[in-house]
């Protein structure tokens, strides 16, 4: 049974409630974290799924994020009612059953984002170079796959005989998500006609969760790539932000389309948007969190207000049927290293990568969750084009070793910032053992002692935030002790 006082944070911050962080003294805030990697609970035996999982518990994660995919799930051929859940593959959702109850019995939610591959019967043929599923998948059959998922896991479907499944209610998930990155051609086609096509899916979507008892869940869309590089891009994929206003059928200035240019997008009786919020990928451009992307319509993690600021005046438009602030979440992130591909960041900079790009999202009041993807990375082909192919942001190799400095920075996120010569702001989180930890603040010039600077008592989700004295604080390094542990070494960097 989940324990009541952590279900109870989670399902507060899954609505974006902010909760006060005693010790910090600029952040009065907290986010969740979430985890996802598909491949070691969906598709790993039980043994390996549950170490994963008792894993991810020791490391305070908040929420397991699953994609639920709907071609995957289906029949060669479309079923007779594409809305019941006995329709679809009983051995495979055998897998999201056991992840699904395995991650709530131990105190951890569940985010399920469905689609992002249609079966052959749902959708065109792929032009060539794409993935199948993914060129013109149809919104009413999607919304039929949405209302078999929802009656799956509304907390009272009990699976049918010759199902896998064990004969009790199924669990109830209540954190939902609509595709992955539909501004980019190989998980939505054609491009340009993307954002249409994703408000059909959304629409339908959001109208299987609501037919099947979900109304009042978290209700996310978007799950939008950060970046698109370059100016001819619009056939491979679309600027995240523009694709937004897209989906809202309104301009640059935030205008609702009319006439033949409101034909011309499908924008023609268009109705309010449905969700909660916004899901984002907010990874970086080579360099870290602070190089910049290279068009306003982008949004890197150091640029997420622009995100924000889209959507909120989106809102003000009428362009979203709920009628609160809409939320943001990060739930998608990493940094690819090298090792294992040479092509990606050297992994002595992802800690501090890491580290400050969690600080820049816990420094803004309005990003209710922090990510990571995957745990572990994936398989390279020995050989072939696709040599450096998938995601190398785990934080663990492929093999299962921990990657040094990065599997730590997980942990114990940490990072320093330089206010003045002799002020810093110190921020990490001790995100295993949650709010009440007590942490205590070093530092040393050079090889000298480690000296105590402070010890404070962590708030919500084990995050710390403080200004600190500490005299030449340019020359200095600096750390965390929780208990036998302690963080990496960081110098404070420039203001």
């Amino acid at each position: 049974m989940t324990p009541p006082s952590r279900l109870m944070l989670a399902l507060a911050l899954a609505a974006c409630a902010l909760l006060a962080t005693a010790a910090s003294a600029s952040a009065s805030r907290s986010q969740v974290t979430i985890l996802q990697d598909d491949s070691q609970l969906i598709g790993a035996k039980g043994e390996r799924r549950d170490a994963t999982l008792d894993e991810w518990k020791a490391l305070g994660v908040d929420i397991v994020k699953l994609r639920v995919d709907w071609r995957d799930l289906s029949p060669d051929d479309k079923p007779g009612d594409p809305s019941d859940p006995a329709a679809y593959r009983a051995n495979l959702w055998q897998l999201y059953d056991q992840a699904i109850r395995a991650a709530q019995e131990r105190g951890m939610q569940v985010f399920l984002m469905l689609g992002g591959q249609a079966p052959k019967w749902a959708s065109e043929d792929s032009p060539e170079g794409l993935p199948g599923g993914v060129h013109r998948p149809s919104a009413n059959l999607f919304g039929d796959f949405v209302k078999a998922v929802g009656k799956r896991y509304s907390g009272s479907y009990t699976a049918p005989p010759g199902d896998y499944s064990d004969p009790l209610p199924l669990p109830r998930v209540a954190i939902w998500s609509m595709w992955n990155e539909p501004n980019l051609a190989s998980w939505l086609s054609p491009q340009n006609e993307a954002p249409e096509l994703y408000r059909k899916l959304l629409y339908a979507g959001f109208d299987g969760l609501n037919a099947t008892g979900h109304g009042a869940d978290t209700l996310l869309y978007g799950e939008l790539l950060p970046f698109a590089r370059g100016n001819r891009t619009l056939g491979v994929r679309r600027h995240p932000l523009e694709f937004l206003r897209e989906l809202a059928c309104v301009d640059q200035r935030f205008r609702p389309y009319k006439g033949s240019k409101a034909t011309k997008r499908g924008c023609q009786g268009f109705r309010p948007l449905p969700g909660t919020g916004a899901a984002h990928h907010p990874y970086t451009l080579s360099g870290g969190p602070r190089v910049k992307s290279p068009n306003r319509d982008d949004a890197s993690i150091a640029e997420m207000d622009r995100l924000i600021k889209t959507v909120d005046k989106l809102r003000s438009r009428k362009r979203f049927a709920a009628r609160g602030r809409q939320a943001v979440w990060s739930t998608e992130f990493g940094f690819q290293s090298d090792p294992p591909d040479p092509f990606q960041t050297p992994i002595k900079k992802v800690p501090g990568y890491m580290g400050e790009a969690e600080w820049i999202a816990f420094k803004n009041p309005r990003i209710g969750a922090w990510s990571q993807y995957p745990f572990t990375d994936d398989p390279i082909p020995d050989t072939g084009a696709d040599r450096f192919g998938g995601f190398q942001s785990g934080i663990k190799f492929e093999n299962g070793r921990s990657k040094p400095g990065v599997y730590d920075a997980f942990r114990f996120p940490f990072y320093v910032r330089r206010l003045s010569g002799s002020k810093v702001e110190v921020f990490g989180a001790v995100r295993p053992a949650g709010q009440g930890a007590a942490v205590r603040i070093e530092s040393r010039v050079g090889r000298g002692k480690w000296k105590r600077l402070a010890t404070l008592k962590a708030g919500a989700q084990g995050y710390f935030d403080r200004n600190l004295k500490a005299s030449g604080a340019a020359k200095r390094q600096f750390r965390f002790r929780f208990e036998k542990s302690k963080s990496r070494t960081a110098r404070a960097a420039k203001r």
